[in-house]
């Protein structure tokens, strides 16, 4: 069915009258039958019931009626969008990103982006993945970089994929890691949950927290002094003065997954596929090294 069709069964549907759909729709009573009976062939529908009561919706054409709204919407929004996408796209583009990511790997491609597209402004919201998923599914913002995709069922595009290690001063004794002081950095639930399987996969004893922060830069100076060790994935080049070791369970090493999330239809589309195709060159980068939000 094309738009006009939709229109038509909208129309048909708000009056119960040929005579007065055919009116609005500025057509003719005989026309206006005829292309009913085209769209109930091609469908192969029944649109009304027979009744002496006079036009009588079936089931079937009651409920092509309900969609005809949402639809005729569709129409709307598709024309609207790709008709601003046929010249500079201008607007405000808001970005919800997990802390490390917004730090370490987003702004070089927030200043191509901008670079290429000026008439678009971004407004840019950091925190843990599982805060700003839910920022995404409020509507509070149009994308989200995260390190899950939270069974999201509209658009998702995973675009970076990095190992964990572990990472210490000086080689380690990795049977003696219950025993030696561990330097934790703030994660969401989701890579606590990741970390927290490798650990249970290879220790009966649970680890012991020396130190706790928030910031990848203070858990590096930490390590690098030789005061514990780190468990921590791969945003930032890797010093070769430290050790480091993959973190694997069942032999797959564990992974740092970044996901970017949207929904494929919105009113802010002219603002949102242009950041989305940024990411279509860029499957898979990352491994160098770094923790993440």
């Amino acid at each position: 069915m094309n738009e006009k069709d939709w229109l038509i069964v909208r129309t048909v549907w708000l009056h119960k009258n040929i005579t007065r759909a055919a009116e609005q729709l500025y057509t003719s009573q005989p026309a206006l039958s005829y292309r009913l009976k085209q769209i109930e062939r091609k469908l192969d529908i029944r649109l009304f019931d027979d009744s002496s009561r006079g036009l009588v919706f079936s089931a079937q054409g009651r409920y092509l009626a309900q969609r005809a709204e949402s639809m005729l919407s569709d129409f709307r929004q598709l024309k609207t969008t790709l008709h601003s996408l046929d010249g500079p796209q201008q607007g405000e583009l808001r970005i919800g990103v997990s802390s490390n990511y917004a730090a370490y790997r987003l702004p070089d491609i927030l200043a191509s982006f901008s670079a290429r597209h000026p008439g678009i402004s971004v407004n840019l919201i950091s925190g843990y993945s599982e805060a700003i998923f839910r920022q995404l599914q409020r509507e509070e913002i149009h994308l989200a970089l995260v390190k899950d995709d939270f069974g999201w069922r509209e658009g998702k595009r995973l675009v970076e994929e990095d190992n964990y290690y572990l990472i210490s001063h000086q080689s380690i004794d990795l049977a003696l890691l219950p025993w030696l002081p561990q330097i934790r950095i703030n994660h969401g639930p989701h890579i606590s949950q990741l970390i927290d399987r490798w650990w249970n996969a290879n220790y009966s004893l649970a680890p012991r927290v020396a130190m706790t922060v928030d910031k990848l830069e203070v858990c590096l100076a930490m390590v690098r002094r030789g005061l514990g060790y780190a468990i921590v994935s791969s945003y930032l080049p890797l010093e070769e003065t430290l050790f480091h070791l993959p973190v694997s369970v069942a032999g797959e090493t564990v992974k740092n997954r970044t996901w970017l999330l949207y929904r494929h239809a919105s009113s802010d589309t002219s603002v949102t596929l242009p950041f989305v195709e940024m990411f279509e060159d860029r499957g898979g980068e990352g491994e160098t090294f770094s923790t993440m939000a």
